[in-house]
């Protein structure tokens, strides 16, 4: 009886080991981006908020699509990839503040909520925060899974025509890191996979993407057009390959 009462709790002991670590993103963000990349990007969505939420008008002309959730998302996982960077003192503001700001302005559902809600964003951006937020989040709560796929979408075809001439490396290297961060939120939010058995391969395929377009954005700095290519070609293999066995499965 002993001995199956041991095993028993080195089966869940390694079950544990296997869960993934939602406190921390999965891999090492400095292996993805720097921290340029990442406040850059977050410059690029707050100001892209600004102009969502300057008015009703403009506002209601975000509601349907939810794009003000879906910046507010990326603005979210940038943040915290900053929070987790070991040179997260280059940028000028409380990462964590930002975070937690953005999370909640992607909850907001009428106009006055986001103009509010965007103000605390807007100043946390600014480095006028407290900078009491903890620096420990949730990578599967930063952004809703559906929102991701389209700034996936979006981002894929900017690059697909960056790609033609590489008139901007830095911007279409950017656009690679950006959705590399994501594919950390991708992995751990598994909500999507119905069925346990294909959890292994929906974590696979988000670490393939996310390796690919890590490797894409090096290639795209050293103007190599036939590395990225090649690097984005694969990339997109495993998203349509996540389509065909898992999301798509059954319909």
């Amino acid at each position: 009886m002993r001995c199956f009462i041991l095993s028993l709790s080195v089966l869940a002991a390694s079950a544990l080991c296997l869960l993934p670590a939602w406190g921390e993103a999965p891999q090492k963000i400095v292996e993805i981006a720097s921290v340029d990349d990442l406040v850059a990007e977050i410059n690029a969505k707050v100001e892209l908020l600004g102009q969502q939420t300057a008015s009703a008008e403009a506002f209601a002309m975000t509601v349907e699509k939810k794009e003000v959730n879906q910046a507010a998302g990326v603005v979210a996982c940038m943040a915290q990839a900053i929070v987790e960077h070991p040179d997260k003192a280059k940028a000028k503001f409380h990462a964590a503040d930002l975070r937690d700001a953005a999370v909640l302005l992607r909850a907001a559902k009428t106009f006055d909520d986001a103009k509010k809600l965007f103000a605390a964003v807007k100043d946390a951006h600014a480095g006028k925060s407290a900078g009491t937020a903890k620096p420990d989040a949730e990578w599967n709560k930063l952004t809703g899974l559906g929102r991701m796929m389209e700034e996936v979408n979006s981002r894929s075809a900017t690059i697909r025509r960056g790609l033609r001439r590489l008139q901007k490396p830095e911007e279409t290297a950017r656009d690679c890191t950006t959705l590399a961060i994501l594919a950390l939120a991708m992995e751990v939010d598994t909500h999507e996979v119905k069925d346990p058995a294909q959890l292994p391969l929906w974590r696979e395929l988000a670490v393939k993407y996310r390796t690919e377009m890590t490797a894409m954005a090096k290639a795209v700095r050293t103007k190599d057009t036939a590395k990225a290519t090649e690097h984005f070609t694969s990339a997109n293999d495993a998203c349509n390959k996540c389509h065909e066995k898992i999301r798509d499965k059954d319909k």
